[in-house]
């Protein structure tokens, strides 16, 4: 077999090998905007919820996650405007640690909001919110923050 021959052959397999490697790849990693739930009676799963039905539109939903102090008197009829009113930037959340304390958690939340603005200007702010959670029975309930400023501007 000359050189160029097995060069040709050596090349075609590194090819071939490289085209299955990508195919593997392809059908094993998880595609974007797959979310894996984390147990609904986990902290942490409740907020991912909470995020989730606010994606899907589901405001009654995601309201239900919600656990407001009495003193506030957030009805969802004063909650609903806050997040439905205008159009919605594009966000993404990063659910970070959940700390358990007996009936008590926090969850630590990045939040980035993506708007178009001028070349100069970072068309991307970032949030890093604690969520805090208060065990009702076998779930958790959202006690702060019960509203949503990235949704108002």
């Amino acid at each position: 077999m000359k050189s160029s021959s097995r060069g040709l052959l050596i090349f075609g397999v590194a090819i071939g090998v490289l085209v299955i490697v990508a195919i593997v790849l392809v059908l094993t990693v998880a595609k974007p905007g797959e979310t894996s739930l984390l147990p609904e009676d986990a902290p942490g799963g409740t907020v991912q919820r909470y995020f989730l039905a606010l994606e899907d539109g589901k405001y009654l939903t995601a309201y239900s996650y919600l656990s407001p102090p009495a003193d506030e008197k957030l009805t969802y009829e004063k909650w609903h405007p806050s997040v439905s009113s205008g159009e919605k930037p594009a966000w993404q959340v990063t659910l970070g640690e959940a700390v358990v304390e007996g009936d008590e958690a926090t969850v630590d939340v990045e939040v980035k909001v993506f708007r178009p603005g001028d070349p100069f200007d970072n068309p991307v702010d970032t949030y890093h919110i604690t969520f805090f959670l208060k065990q009702e029975g076998t779930s958790w309930k959202i006690t702060s923050p019960t509203y949503l400023w990235w949704f108002l501007y």
